[in-house]
């Protein structure tokens, strides 16, 4: 019975990441929406290449089921990015789209040793914020998988022979925190680029379920617990998004906001009023001066109508007659 639970727990481990996004994949397939975040990719990504690179230095547990699971996990992700890129380019049959800056690994690490060269070298700092900004609008927003899959076999290689040779404790235990919280911090992108857009569409919810489900069970019975309650927080705050963002609330929201703007109406007029008798009350007559004085009249002789008079003339008149 032990051993049958063994083997339930390693091809649970080495086909959960790539089981969790078959059904963001289908979705992607299916609608060719843009409405998934390519960050998330890169997040998971992270999180599985540090993994492989733990299991590498020596971390638990031993088996293949961690390098397996890791290498699930970052086809799938390809996968993903591959979907992507194709709905980039069937809108762009529809619209034209300019070629993104960064197409290779070679031309962006000419960027980025372009970028420390105005900030260190020149000393421009104009330049290099500039350079970077536009560095950083590009990077992971390419309309080709090559680039994606050539930063992460580099990235990946230099990690596992960075790992291989670097065999301390700390090292180890940096890699498993990192994965752990990578993998954590997946849904933010998505969750911010849904607040964004102010639309939830493109997003599996079976995708979120079963992501929210893993970080419930690893909650209870996991190594890292602190991590798994984090993700099943977030992906708990990606269920509420496409929850108020599906159609049915969707109408229930329009219909809302009709019956309610009258009185939102009235109440922007109101608060405009306030504003505007607060400026009134507000205002101050400026110190030693008084208030104008009232011209006086008086009746001229042989005359029905009263002359209005000046109040230098005024002055000058005695006060009882």
């Amino acid at each position: 019975m032990e051993a049958a639970r063994r083997v339930v727990e390693r091809i649970l481990r080495a086909t959960s990441p790539f089981a969790a996004y078959l059904p963001q994949y289908y979705l992607l397939q299916k609608t060719s929406k843009e409405g998934f975040a390519p960050a998330t990719c890169l997040a998971a990504l992270l999180a599985r290449t540090l993994s492989i690179a733990a299991w590498a230095n020596g971390a638990q547990p031993r088996d293949a089921s961690a390098p397996a699971g890791g290498a699930l996990g970052i086809l799938i992700q390809l996968l993903l990015l591959d979907a992507v890129v194709q709905a980039k380019r069937k809108k762009a049959g529809r619209l034209a789209q300019k070629k993104r800056y960064g197409a290779t690994t070679r031309q962006l690490g000419r960027e980025v040793r372009a970028v420390i060269r105005a900030a260190c070298r020149d000393r421009d700092r104009e330049l290099a914020t500039e350079r970077f900004r536009k560095l950083w609008k590009a990077f992971w927003a390419w309309d080709e998988l090559g680039p994606y899959v050539e930063v992460v076999v580099v990235f990946a290689l230099y990690l596992i022979a960075a790992s291989c040779l670097l065999r301390f404790r700390w090292w180890r235990t940096l890699l498993v925190t990192a994965a752990a919280a990578a993998d954590a911090a997946a849904p933010v992108p998505q969750i911010v680029r849904i607040i964004r857009r102010r639309d939830a569409a493109g997003v599996s919810a079976f995708t979120i379920l079963l992501r929210l489900a893993g970080g419930v069970v690893g909650a209870r019975v996991g190594a890292r617990p602190r991590f798994s309650v984090l993700q099943a927080g977030l992906d708990a705050c990606l269920c509420v998004q496409l929850a108020w963002y599906s159609p049915p609330l969707t109408r229930v929201r329009g219909v809302i906001s009709a019956a309610l703007e009258p009185l939102a109406a009235l109440a922007r007029r109101g608060a405009q009023r306030l504003r505007a008798y607060r400026r009134r009350s507000y205002t101050r007559v400026p110190t030693g001066e008084g208030p104008p004085a009232a011209p006086s009249t008086r009746l001229e002789e042989g005359s029905a109508s009263p002359r209005r008079e000046s109040p230098a003339k005024e002055a000058a008149v005695p006060g009882g007659e």
